[in-house]
């Protein structure tokens, strides 16, 4: 018979870290059903990095919403290097051109991964100057800069929403416009049809058989 093994994960920026529970005592004894903060035989939290194999695979179902979209995943650029320019970040890149206000994507980066926004025109040079604070010297490094990226920016943009919960956003721009005129009723209304599609649209994730418990005063 295989052995349990239990498993947690925790959220670090936009990174997401998996734990595994070491569920033998000092004296071998094997424990129970874990809690996140168990204590091991050393004073130690028992969670620990998995050291296992996992033949047949783990799943993790991980939701998240972007703030930006890569419309052409070959459209990169090799960075090699990055400084300060007047208070400012800096990366050196292959030859390539951008317009100031353009949003660029870095990848591979031990301090720098995520959206930065262009600070100035460029056309053909190796230099590129974003409108990220950084003060600091010149850093070798290699990582990978994504050009055709879509940005949130403002009102104009287009939100990449399920159709579904486009549904609940209607509903919740209305409850916010009936807030404002003071339309209570109207507001609480919209803001309960705002959260009953929200609530739908998640445990359409949940995998499984759903179980029904009649209430206290239900017929068993």
């Amino acid at each position: 018979m295989a052995a349990r093994r239990f498993y947690a994960y925790y959220i670090r920026g936009s990174q997401i870290a998996l734990v595994e529970h070491d569920n033998v005592s000092g004296s071998g004894q094997t424990l129970g059903q874990p809690s996140l903060d168990d204590i091991g035989p050393s004073g130690a939290l028992s969670w620990k990095s998995p050291v296992a194999s996992i033949t047949n695979g783990l799943e993790i179902e991980y939701a998240y919403s972007p703030r930006y979209r890569i419309n052409d995943a070959d459209d990169t650029k090799a960075t090699s290097a990055y400084g300060e320019s007047g208070g400012y970040l800096w990366f050196t890149v292959a030859s390539m051109s951008a317009t100031a206000g353009d949003w660029v994507l870095i990848r591979g980066s031990e301090k720098w991964n995520g959206l930065h926004q262009v600070k100035t025109t460029i056309s053909g040079a190796v230099a590129i100057t974003f409108n990220t604070k950084y003060n600091g010297g010149a850093v070798t490094e290699s990582s990978t800069l994504y050009q055709d990226v879509d940005a949130l920016n403002d009102e104009t943009d287009t939100i990449d929403l399920p159709e579904y919960l486009a549904k609940g956003l209607v509903y919740y721009v209305k409850a916010k416009v009936a807030e404002d005129r003071g339309e209570i009723e109207q507001k609480e209304y919209n803001m309960r049809e705002f959260r009953r599609i929200l609530e739908k649209h998640e445990s359409s994730k949940i995998r499984g058989p759903r179980m029904m418990i009649p209430g206290g005063h239900g017929i068993r």
